[in-house]
């Protein structure tokens, strides 16, 4: 978790006043978060991604953006570079050198406020969005592209066992709505965050 950044500032402090459902862990992380999920929707190239229609070189972008938000965020939620090195992987294997792929442009930090609640908050996306991948998957499975298969490594890089336990352990991490209400924030400015930088591939 990003140290010392303190409460969320400026322009995006102000987009994420949003009344939340603190009745329990999951209402709060899911109401913070639909209005951003619903307008990712309608993301162009995520569209036709999750359409099935995507071209070949259009995923390589995608993911090569994908690539910049994760390389930033990741390690600060906890995790290894699991879903990096995904994104790592499948790029490797739609023809992009090593060097290539370290010098995509990366995403600004994402600052939040420090604390288990607003880590579990922001792993609430990063691990969500790897799960609805999973669907995208599915869409492009076995189809051939300029003779090859898309690869999927991040879009099927999260484990469901992993989704369930973090969800079941959510409800007790989080028992009260002051905690909610913080892990929502957190949700909040890291899903923000990840549509103002995808809305750069468009």
């Amino acid at each position: 978790m990003a140290g010392g950044h303190g409460k969320l500032k400026g322009v995006m402090a102000r987009r994420l006043v949003k009344k939340v459902d603190v009745s329990s862990a999951r209402a709060a992380l899911r109401t913070a978060t639909h209005d951003i999920h619903e307008r990712m929707h309608d993301h162009p190239a995520l569209a036709r991604l999750a359409a099935g229609t995507i071209g070949r070189d259009e995923y390589r972008r995608v993911l090569a953006r994908s690539y910049g938000f994760y390389a930033m965020v990741q390690p600060d939620v906890g995790h290894a570079g699991e879903l990096t090195d995904c994104l790592a992987q499948d790029l490797a294997e739609l023809g992009m050198t090593a060097a290539a792929i370290s010098d995509l442009p990366r995403c600004a930090p994402v600052v939040i406020a420090d604390g288990h609640a607003e880590q579990i908050g922001a792993c609430y996306v990063l691990l969500g969005a790897s799960l609805g991948g999973k669907v995208m998957a599915r869409a492009i499975a076995g189809r051939e592209t300029d003779g090859s298969m898309l690869p999927v490594h991040f879009l099927t890089g999260t484990n469901e066992n992993e989704w369930k336990a973090f969800a079941v352990g959510i409800e007790a991490k989080l028992p009260d709505a002051d905690s909610r209400s913080r892990a929502a924030r957190s949700a909040m400015a890291m899903f923000t965050a990840y549509e103002d930088w995808m809305a750069g591939h468009e």
